[in-house]
């Protein structure tokens, strides 16, 4: 009987379709700037959001975060680079003095910079150069009243900012 396996046919694939369908949006992808251990289904857009924060206007490289939307009392840490000029200007739109930072280096009192945790920095594959003295500072908050620590590795023209979440503020 023709019709019969043509039904059959069309349920198969109908039914492979379905749960092609279903998986699809059952899987949470992972943002690719997510860091290893970051929550999947978040995207950067989403989490910066949540904190009242958004990425300097200018081209950044790099960019790098672990940090949930869901569950933003988690924090956010956040890496990326881009021109002295562009960073300088970002710290000073988010109430951050460039021209007066406070200093930090590797083996200093880790409390000092408030960053992650040095397994949580390995795995971000953020390594500090103990002769360097970064630039730290704290005083960095977003319209909704996050604050951050914010350590800018000088070395270069094209600076490396890694934030750290101190504080969620309002809801923005």
């Amino acid at each position: 009987m023709p019709w019969r396996r043509r039904r059959t046919g069309v349920a198969v694939a109908v039914f492979a379709l379905s749960a092609l369908v279903l998986s699809g949006c059952s899987s949470e992808k992972k943002d690719p700037r997510a860091y290893p251990g970051s929550p999947a289904g978040q995207t950067l857009e989403g989490v910066l959001k949540t904190f009242g924060l958004q990425l300097p206007p200018c081209e950044v490289q790099g960019v790098g975060y672990s940090g949930s939307s869901k569950e933003p009392y988690q924090k956010l840490s956040l890496s990326f680079r881009a021109p002295k000029a562009c960073v300088d200007q970002y710290l000073r739109d988010h109430s951050a003095d460039p021209g007066k930072p406070a200093h930090w280096s590797p083996g200093a009192d880790p409390k000092a910079a408030r960053l992650v945790s040095d397994a949580d920095a390995a795995k971000y594959g953020w390594s500090f150069d103990g002769a360097t003295k970064y630039e730290l500072f704290t005083g960095f908050a977003t319209a909704n009243q996050s604050t951050f620590a914010v350590l800018v590795d000088p070395r270069d023209p094209v600076e490396t900012v890694y934030l750290d979440s101190t504080y969620l503020g309002g809801s923005s």
